[in-house]
This record gives structure tokens, C-alpha cells and sequence, in this order.
């Protein structure tokens, strides 16, 4: 005699054991959720490492000194000067240095300090900038006395703006200036 089986309405015929769900799935182990977690750990990594790399190409700055220190800044018709305040360890003639203007972290190109009331220019974006030394005593060196003038060319310099003259002896000390025009 055969034994029949009757199974319930709605049962697929699974033996007469009931259907089990699949559990449902963790969010963290959805694919795309894992692909969009390693898609922004990639990216920030990416951002990092572009950082360092970019940081790297930037050359250090020399260290300030006190073999040459500038004076304050005086600004006259939006122009700066300042006076060399005090030398030591000196002469350095004029020939061994190489100045730089940085007008709001923008640096312009490094040039070499010319002889004593010559004009060296300089651009800086849209601007263009005279740097100007008077050597007082005539001894051809930057020393205590000498005045530096810096400007627009043929114009005051630009106002709301932050400035950073360096004067950098044959790349191993430099002095710097600082200051803003209003």
C-alpha cells in the first residue's frame, strides 16, 4: 500500500518542513556599499598622498639670521623702506646676494641684489615691483645704515596686501622684512 502524501496548500512540496528565509543580508556586506567604502578610502588616500608629493617640490626656506637685521617697516605713499639695523660677521657684498619678494604667499622670481641705488624688477602676477638699495657709507656690502626701498613700478604698492622681502646670502642665511599696506 502506498503511502500518500498530502502536503499543505501553498507548500511547494518541500517534504512537509517549513520554508526557511534567506537572512537578511548585513549592510557592510552589500557590494556596493564595500565598493563605495574602498571608493572614498582610495580617494582620501589619493588627496594625501598628492599632498605630500606637492609639499616635497616646495624647496626650504633658508633660516632667518642675525648677520644682517632690517629695522621696521615705514611705509611713505604706500612704498616700504627700512634700514639695515645692525651687520655682523660681515662684509657681504652686494654681488652675494639674492632677494626675493613674496607679495599674499605668492613668491616672486629670486634675483640678485644689484649694485648700490640700481633698480631691480621683479613680477609677481599682474604686478610688477622695484627693489632698491642706498649704500650709506660706500662700502658696496649691505651694513648698519643702508636703506632698502621697495615699490610698485612707477606706482605705490598694492593695498590690503601682505609682504615678505628676503635677502639670502649665497644661499646660507637670510634676512627678512615683513609687512601689510592697508
Amino acid at each position: 500500500m502506498a503511502v500518500s502524501r498530502d502536503s499543505p496548500p501553498g507548500d511547494g512540496g518541500g517534504g512537509g518542513l517549513p520554508r526557511s528565509t534567506p537572512p537578511p543580508r548585513d549592510s557592510i556586506r552589500n557590494g556596493r556599499t564595500l565598493q563605495f567604502v574602498i571608493f572614498i578610502f582610495a580617494a582620501v588616500l589619493l588627496v594625501v598622498a598628492a599632498t605630500f608629493y606637492v609639499a616635497s617640490l616646495v624647496p626650504p626656506r633658508a633660516i632667518p639670521t642675525d648677520k644682517l637685521v632690517f629695522s621696521s617697516v615705514a611705509l611713505v605713499d604706500r612704498n616700504a623702506s627700512f634700514l639695515v639695523q645692525s651687520e655682523s660677521g660681515g662684509p657681504y657684498l652686494y654681488g652675494g646676494f639674492e632677494a626675493t619678494l613674496v607679495v599674499n604667499d605668492f613668491p616672486g622670481p629670486t634675483v640678485t641684489l644689484g649694485p648700490s641705488e640700481s633698480i631691480v624688477r621683479v613680477s609677481i602676477g599682474p604686478n610688477a615691483y622695484r627693489i632698491t638699495w642706498r649704500d650709506a657709507d660706500g662700502d658696496g656690502a649691505p651694513s648698519a645704515g643702508d636703506l632698502f626701498l621697495i615699490s610698485g613700478d612707477g606706482t605705490p604698492l598694492p593695498s590690503i596686501s601682505a609682504y615678505e622681502f628676503d635677502l639670502q646670502w649665497q644661499g646660507t642665511w637670510t634676512a627678512k622684512s615683513f609687512w601689510t599696506t592697508g
